[in-house]
């Protein structure tokens, strides 16, 4: 048995409901998955993604997830093993035939629905209730992932040298640590794991923060 952990970053002290979530699994499994949050950040998520890969610690597994997540599946230990067989860094929603472009959101880029280039599901609260996005087929490999679930294989990230991208605080950091893990030759796929976004995603295209890391990444990525 593999040793997985979960590790995510929250605003304030509070204890995120992704804890939760998994605690419950944890009661019909062998082996529990271990989560960390770290609280209070002010920091880029990929610096501090980056700092608990590259600690000390035993873990196979990594997977780096939005606080505001909750897992609603219990073969989620048994789903991980599985696919990172096949694939060095899991999502739950990807895309192939990535075109670097304005507006750089991971599913435009890749063609948008219609295009057959999108991989997997989210579901998302709406008014207290949940609503499942279907993207595409999975298990699927993508050049592209959604940063809100994003598993690594330690061992196989870290032989490569990969890291997340600092260059980014929080937008554009997934998809652009995707692409840098294709140019490390690393694997990177989407695979059928069963979770709740309790957050839409992007509300406006005009959000400073969104605009000063497209800029940046249109640039840094021009050439992909």
């Amino acid at each position: 048995m593999s040793n997985i952990a979960i590790f995510t970053c929250t605003k304030d002290n509070t204890t995120p409901m992704l804890k939760y979530s998994v605690d419950i699994i944890n009661e019909y499994i062998k082996n529990p998955i271990a989560v960390h949050v770290y609280k209070n950040n002010k920091e880029g998520l990929s610096k501090r993604y980056n700092d608990f890969l590259y600690s000390d610690h035993t873990y196979d597994y990594i997977a780096f997830c939005h606080d505001d997540v909750y897992f609603d599946d219990a073969l989620l230990e048994a789903k991980l093993e599985k696919y990172h067989k096949d694939y060095d860094i899991i999502g739950v929603a990807g895309g192939s035939n990535c075109k670097i472009q304005s507006p750089a959101l991971w599913h435009l880029m890749c063609g948008g629905f219609g295009s057959g280039n999108l991989h997997g599901a989210v579901a998302h609260l709406h008014d207290g209730r949940s609503m499942t996005t279907p993207f595409g087929p999975v298990p699927a490999r993508v050049a592209i992932i959604d940063g809100v679930f994003m598993s690594v294989n330690v061992k196989r990230v870290k032989a490569a040298g990969w890291r997340f991208n600092e260059n980014y605080t929080f937008h554009h950091y997934d998809i652009s640590s995707s692409l840098d893990a294709n140019k490390k030759k690393l694997k990177v796929g989407v695979a059928p794991i069963h979770l709740i976004h309790a957050s839409p995603g992007l509300r406006d295209f005009n959000d400073k923060t969104f605009q000063k890391n497209q800029t940046q990444f249109l640039k840094e990525y021009a050439s992909y």
